[in-house]
């Protein structure tokens, strides 16, 4: 019976070398090659690209319990401790318990509002033709988003300072993650006293939210961390503040970077593809956005909209790489894998298959006209799936498209000259290599 499995033909230099200098390109590559493709690794630890969607979803849903997160967990966790992101097994299904009321429908009806809020300060702050770096803006933008719908907390002065010391974590988690060794955080490098100085500028605030929370909890009882000072463990006792501390930074760090590494690539998208924009104008001209209605209902009348952010997240999904590795011997359509086999699974290569998605490497939403349902499950997953899927994905297209649609009703934004084609540079979220100046037009 032929094997679903095959030997990359390169050598095991040549396949680490090539991962590291350019590792998008690497997993791109190994697309036209197969299902699931070996890295012809260690036999104690072998290592596969899985290029199939019924394999990913064998991996993230059906024996999602054979699975750990590995490696990439360890690193994470030097940042954001046991949080939602890096917790494993029976302690990741408690959380994710207790945080899923923060993510009702009801709850993300009221975020919203709180979503167009925070866009219009931003929108009455641009100045027609000043250049701004778009993704400095974008994260401070989202940042001060995640503060006030997750911690109930106005970021003022402190905002530029926050959003720096969280792309300081990212850029050093990154490099850690594909360091082949990883240094203890104590070991003194620059790196690593660079980071744990981020480190603190986020506990710095995050502690001190908690301690107010504490002494008037009234006030934040609508958000996260009220939820989570309500919260008791298996023992009827409260959270520990290091594990409210852990789910902060967790938010911190997945819930506005991300979002603000998409909304970067939405405005290229956009400017690459004049129709397009022209499309979303056209449907924005068409919605009253001052009227009575909620931003709720606004964002339920932009279909458009949501395609342009689908189709970002297509391109350039934050969350290019996922990692897995098995804790016992699993057989998967008919497949054999040792214990501790490792499985690199990359929407960003899977979401360029030029057999699921016609011009794969252009930019057009009206490709979701069609829905989700035009596709295998697995060939488009910007959220991840399973037990370990994004917990806050519907949120996350909200906020996308709502800071879309209140921008573009006012702004086009056009690249200063000079630049080039943007590149894509992998951190643990997928950004634009050097950022990106734009200049705002007024419309």
């Amino acid at each position: 019976m032929a094997t679903r499995v095959v030997d990359i033909p390169s050598s095991r230099m040549a396949n680490f070398l090539g991962f590291q200098r350019d590792p998008l390109g690497f997993l791109v590559d190994t697309l036209p090659l197969g299902e699931v493709v070996s890295l012809r690794t260690s036999a104690f630890r072998p290592t596969f690209i899985v290029n199939s969607p019924d394999f990913v979803q064998e991996i993230l849903v059906t024996q999602d319990a054979a699975f750990r997160k590995g490696r990439s967990t360890n690193v994470l966790r030097r940042t954001i401790g046991e949080g939602l992101l890096t917790s494993e097994h029976h302690t990741h299904r408690q959380q994710k318990r207790y945080l899923m009321p923060v993510f009702y429908k009801e709850r993300i009806q009221s975020y919203a509002n709180i979503v167009v809020e925070e866009t219009e300060k931003l929108a009455d702050q641009l100045r027609e033709d000043v250049p701004v770096p778009m993704h400095e803006t974008m994260m401070q933008l989202t940042l001060g988003i995640i503060a006030r719908t997750m911690f109930h907390t106005e970021l003022a002065e402190e905002k530029a300072e926050l959003a720096e010391a969280v792309d300081d974590t990212i850029r050093q988690t990154a490099k850690t993650l594909f360091s082949p060794l990883i240094l203890p955080l104590a070991v003194p490098t620059a790196g690593n006293r660079k980071h744990k100085k981020a480190i603190r500028t986020l506990e710095r605030m995050v502690y001190d939210v908690i301690a107010k929370a504490k002494e008037r909890p009234e006030v934040y009882t609508d958000s996260m961390l009220g939820l989570l000072l309500d919260t008791k463990d298996e023992s009827g006792e409260p959270l520990p503040d290091e594990e409210i501390r852990d789910q902060m930074m967790t938010m911190l760090l997945a819930g506005h970077e991300t979002t603000a590494n998409a909304m970067g690539w939405a405005w290229y998208g956009l400017e690459q593809n004049p129709e397009a924009a022209e499309r979303l104008r056209a449907e924005l001209a068409s919605v009253d956005g001052t009227g009575d209605a909620s931003a709720y209902d606004l964002y339920r009348e932009l279909p458009y909209a949501k395609q342009v952010i689908q189709e970002t997240l297509r391109l350039y999904p934050p969350a290019w790489m996922i990692l897995r590795e098995t804790e016992q011997a699993v057989e998967m359509l008919g497949e054999s894998f040792p214990a501790n086999s490792s499985f690199l699974i990359s929407p960003y290569a899977i979401h360029r298959n030029e057999h699921v998605f016609a011009d794969a490497a252009a930019f057009r939403p009206e490709r979701f006209d069609q829905g989700l349902n035009a596709w295998p499950r697995f060939a488009y997953f910007p959220f991840g799936g399973g037990s370990r899927g994004c917990i806050g994905s519907q949120f996350a297209m909200l906020e996308a498209v709502l800071i879309l649609s209140t921008l573009a009703r006012r702004f086009k934004f056009v690249s200063v000259e000079g630049q080039g084609t943007a590149i894509p540079e992998p951190l643990v979220s997928l950004r634009i290599k050097n950022g990106r100046e734009m200049v705002p037009i007024r419309l």
